[in-house]
């Protein structure tokens, strides 16, 4: 019995010695080009940041949690009309593939649920929620990235929403709304990040 005891505490410890090698915490900062497909809105500049954590598993590939303030919407065509503001909380599980071994060049592509801060299922709940924007939005993301050996990274990202915004749902005469289709999220992303070796 002492020596199952010893084994496993010992599988432990290795496993967490050895977990520890690979796990590296990061931050991340960076700007949005985004925009609502189906809707006259145009293209606008936003901010996004938000920590990591570089999870490597092999030569070629690593996942990346992470959680991010990203500051997306659209632009208003018209003087008289304020632009779409939407603050999301994303929560992403990304993967990353590093095409060439000990190279930082990678891929990457994986999922992210948004949370709107001001729009959120609190207010939806007590009805308090005046937005037209829904709460929430299931996105997938995919981009390149390069990672120098001294920790930071340069990336570019691509992020398409997958859920109907539900862009201005009761008033579809809306100078806003284009036609009968969906209203989904579109954000160019590029940022850099650091990734700390503790």
């Amino acid at each position: 019995m002492k020596k199952i005891l010893t084994l496993f505490l010992f599988f432990i410890f290795s496993t967490l010695v050895f977990a520890q090698k690979k796990i590296r915490p990061g931050l991340r900062l960076g700007f949005n080009i985004s925009n609502i497909s189906n809707t006259t809105l145009e293209e606008k500049v936003g901010g996004n940041a938000g920590i990591f954590m570089d999870i490597r598993f092999s030569e070629f590939y690593a996942m990346q949690p992470e959680l991010i303030y990203s500051r997306q919407g659209g632009k208003s065509a018209f003087e008289n009309t304020e632009d779409l503001n939407i603050n999301y909380l994303s929560i992403g599980l990304l993967n990353k593939f590093y095409i060439i071994p000990r190279q930082g060049l990678h891929l990457i592509l994986g999922p992210s649920f948004d949370f709107d801060f001001e729009n959120n299922i609190i207010n939806l709940i007590n009805g308090s929620n005046d937005s037209e924007v829904t709460p929430f939005d299931l996105s997938i993301l995919m981009g390149i990235g390069y990672e120098f050996d001294f920790g930071l990274i340069l990336e570019a990202r691509y992020k398409q929403g997958l859920l109907n915004i539900d862009l201005f749902r009761d008033s579809f005469d809306s100078d806003f709304y284009d036609g009968e289709e969906n209203t989904l999220n579109t954000v160019f992303q590029f940022g850099l990040a650091y990734k700390f070796d503790f």
